[in-house]
């Protein structure tokens, strides 16, 4: 795991030196604090800088960046090749490779010297991003893998183009002027917390999106797809097999992946919450292992928000060599402070807070941890996925009668008085915040922009608080074709699988682990297991209305089903009573009227109405207040 960065001209360019690339990796150094390198073509039309977190290969024979066995291409390269040795056994068996060392980048390089770069992407099994230089044409190749794993932006500025895996990077070389705030990513992160590929925060910077390359030269851009969701949807039907084949078929895939991804010249580990993704995982590591694998899980002084006492349970079963660190609300909070360094791009997913910590906590004992990330999208594990069926099916059917006499309702009780009731009777002080938010629902009728608006936003009129915003809403890397082929149900995973899991999920494990030079892993996020599972039936996915039936029938095989049958918690945080309370100064500095009005990107009255709303606890507003003050909180550090 590392990080790089670099800048091409289609000219000679002033901005190409090797001061401004060591200020780029400097931007990154937490990503690649073992080494640095610097390299620039004989043009100075070109130059890489590359941080190393050395983890396969320790040696001076994985510095980066790195020339190709014929000279022809320069790589720098961030993640893993799981698969890199059994590429490196068929290179072998047709060519003679002088091998300097065993890292995996000397593998890929080779590879693409001798079959290609297209034929050896569909070779690559594991997370990557990189940048190369083919000094046969005079091009730049910027490539990310198939799920988005790895980060890599870009821009494009006069004759240049700047790159890196993280803004920072791009920050370091650029002015102030030179870049502008995108109205419609930052509409999206009100809307959702998040900002999807390939917006960024900047409008002059942009996100290659997953599963894609792009090749720059002096005729211009090309943007190639080697994989997708889409792709795989078009392409496949779904599978025939019971469900007991199902499970067989499964869990092979699985042991080979973490076969693969258990491989490290560094301690590793994985993180456990005692739910059915992360036990499982760990399960079949200790299978594999002939030592205690070694367990991180974090808990909560609220016992509404704890599942360490859970993981602790299955770690004992499992015999796994296992640390828990209990966190009070104070450290949580003392870490809000960090998020604007720490996702160099607006980013408000709350749970990024605890997420962090554990981190932070796993990389005092290990250089690699491996998480049960994209087992809900792949296998219909999300309760939103029900919820948002339930509630369409209901909605949908209502005469137009029915529909008036509720919007009615709706205005004739207020929403603090039906959360108050709520919370008397059904200990759900939320109760009148989610019946409004199904009632404004009615006259939708697509099931897509359905769900979209009905779990999967913090707020829907965005155009109400971001200036010369747009409603936030996403344009999916779905075709028309795909989305045809699926059935109701599998819509909403497809959904996550292009936007949620890449741009909040993957982005939230990749910045909290590398912010303290931790390699992540997803073993459920091999390619063929996702594959895999988007060719299984929805039937086998949710068995007897039991989410994972999969996953669950394979985890049973080694932890009793009592250690996992509980109500899911997450990584969730008590945020709107933070908001009134322990972070209430702290989001007053930033929800500062004047402050608002003269950045010009939110309308400070609207603001505070929210603001007021929820201090006096008439409404929730905690999900859309955190999304504007991570943005508020990032600009205060650009500013400054």
């Amino acid at each position: 795991m590392c990080g790089f960065a670099g800048i091409w001209s289609a000219t000679k360019s002033d901005r190409i030196n090797v001061e401004a690339l060591q200020a780029m990796g400097q931007a990154i150094v937490h990503r690649g604090p073992d080494d640095q390198g610097v390299w620039l073509n004989d043009l100075h039309s070109a130059g890489f800088v590359h941080r190393r977190l050395s983890i396969v290969d320790l040696s001076a024979a994985g510095h980066q960046p790195m020339l190709s066995p014929t000279g022809r291409y320069v790589i720098a390269f961030n993640g893993e090749i799981y698969n890199h040795l059994a590429i490196r056994k068929e290179i072998d068996s047709c060519a003679d490779v002088n091998w300097q060392g065993h890292s995996d980048t000397e593998t890929l390089l080779a590879a693409i010297d001798i079959f290609g770069l297209a034929a050896t992407l569909e070779k690559l099994v594991g997370m990557f991003a990189f940048s190369l230089w083919d000094n046969q044409d005079n091009s730049l190749i910027l490539v990310r893998d198939r799920l988005g794993e790895k980060p890599l932006y870009f821009a494009s500025v006069a004759d240049d183009i700047v790159f890196g895996s993280e803004l920072s990077c791009i920050e370091a070389v650029l002015s102030k002027d030179e870049l502008s705030i995108d109205r419609a990513a930052l509409s999206q992160l009100i809307r959702q917390g998040y900002i999807v590929a390939p917006l960024s925060i900047y409008k002059e910077v942009k996100k290659l999106q997953p599963g894609q390359y792009v090749r720059f030269n002096s005729k211009g851009a090309v943007f190639k797809s080697y994989w997708s969701v889409t792709d795989i949807i078009e392409q496949g039907d779904k599978l025939e097999l019971s469900e007991e084949t199902a499970a067989i078929e499964l869990e092979a895939l699985l042991l080979q992946s973490l076969k693969d991804q258990m491989i490290a010249d560094v301690p590793l580990g994985a993180f456990l919450s005692g739910g059915v993704d992360s036990s499982l995982v760990v399960a079949l590591m200790q299978k594999l292992s002939d030592r205690p694998v070694k367990t991180y899980s974090i808990g909560f002084d609220d016992a509404k928000y704890d599942e360490a006492i859970f993981a602790k349970e299955v770690a004992k079963h499992l015999g796994t060599e296992h640390t828990s660190l209990y966190i009070s609300d104070k450290q949580v909070l003392e870490t809000v402070n960090l998020m604007a360094d720490i996702y160099s791009e607006p980013f408000a997913d709350s749970s990024q807070l605890p997420m962090y910590l554990v981190c932070a906590m796993a990389k005092q004992h290990v250089t690699v941890c491996l998480s049960g990330d994209g087992g809900d999208e792949l296998f219909w594990g999300y309760s939103r996925y029900q919820q948002t069926l339930a509630a369409w099916q209901k909605l949908s059917g209502l005469s137009q009668f029915t529909c008036a006499g509720l919007q009615m309702l709706q205005r004739l009780l207020p929403i603090r008085v039906l959360n108050k009731v709520g919370a008397l009777s059904a200990k759900d002080a939320l109760v009148g915040d989610k019946i409004s938010k199904a009632l404004e629902l009615l006259t939708i009728t697509d099931f897509k922009q359905f769900y979209r608006s009905f779990m999967m936003a913090s707020y829907r009129n965005v155009p109400n608080l971001v200036i010369n915003g747009d409603e936030g809403l996403v344009e999916l890397m779905l075709s028309a074709k795909a989305l045809s082929k699926l059935p109701t149900e599998d819509v909403m995973p497809a959904i996550d699988l292009v936007t949620y899991l890449p741009d909040d999920i993957l982005c939230k494990v990749d910045r909290a682990a590398m912010g303290v030079s931790l390699e992540g892993r997803i073993p459920l996020l091999d390619h063929r297991i996702v594959e895999f599972a988007l060719k299984l039936p929805q039937a086998i996915k949710y068995k007897n209305k039991t989410a994972k039936s999969p996953l669950r029938n394979i985890l049973y095989k080694y932890v009793p089903q009592n250690l996992i049958e509980r109500p899911k918690k997450g990584f969730s945080v008590p945020l709107a009573q933070w908001l009134r309370n322990e972070l209430k100064d702290w989001a007053e500095q930033l929800l500062d009227f004047e402050t608002l009005k003269a950045d010009g990107y939110f309308d400070p009255k609207q603001v505070h109405k929210l603001w007021q709303a929820h201090l006096s606890e008439h409404r929730n507003w905690s999900g859309v207040l955190w999304n504007i003050l991570m943005f508020q909180a990032w600009l205060a550090k650009r500013r400054s």
